[in-house]
């Protein structure tokens, strides 16, 4: 009896529009990631995108609520008891938790200044002849910086920089490096930094 020849099946590129929730003008990332990625993967590549430090606890959540994430020994608490068991995101991939095109998820990361991010699953193509992947093709402005205090905290640390005379000017200028340019995308360097995500 003959055996058949499996063939093999090209994974699928999910093009996904993530969005910082509640900031204007609108910061944000165009990601070329493929269908089959875990969450696990697609939180370094989001981490990566937005210039994060992989300093806090995250989630990922579907239109259900349903969340996924990577608890570590005593994270438990940090969830709430009442809903849905956390599921466990190395176990899902990016086609699981956004299917098709128009599908939407949320990740949200640091449950303190809960930068909570709108991701919409644009559209699901095949992969690009030579193109390697994850990639980012587009995006919009600076991301805020690591333990700024969320959105509120972020308005006010960029009215404290603006204002030479605000009693914190120089503090947290200082804290922000030097200089903070909130309009600032270097499409190339993020790129670079998303591609270099294992």
């Amino acid at each position: 009896m003959a055996t058949r020849k499996k063939t093999a099946v090209q994974a699928s590129i999910h093009v996904l529009h993530v969005e910082l929730v509640d900031i204007a003008p609108a910061i944000w990332r165009e990601l070329h990631v493929r269908s089959d990625t875990p969450l696990s993967k697609l939180h370094d590549i989001l981490q990566a995108a937005f210039g994060w430090t992989h300093s806090h606890m995250h989630v990922f959540e579907d239109i259900s609520l349903q969340q996924y994430g990577h608890l570590m020994d005593g994270d438990a608490d940090d969830f709430s008891v009442d809903g849905p068991p956390l599921l466990d995101e190395r176990k899902y991939t990016v086609a699981d938790i956004g299917p098709r095109a128009r599908s939407v998820f949320g990740y949200i990361y640091d449950f303190g200044d809960d930068w909570v991010h709108r991701i919409r699953v644009k559209k699901v193509q095949p992969p690009e002849s030579g193109k390697r992947y994850p990639t980012c093709t587009a995006g919009a402005r600076a991301a805020p910086p690591d333990d700024c205090g969320g959105v509120p905290g972020y308005e006010d640390l960029l009215e404290a920089l603006r204002d030479p005379e605000h009693e914190e000017h120089e503090e947290l200028l200082e804290w922000v490096g030097g200089s903070f340019d909130p309009e600032a995308f270097d499409l190339k360097a993020t790129d670079k930094e998303v591609r270099a995500v294992k």
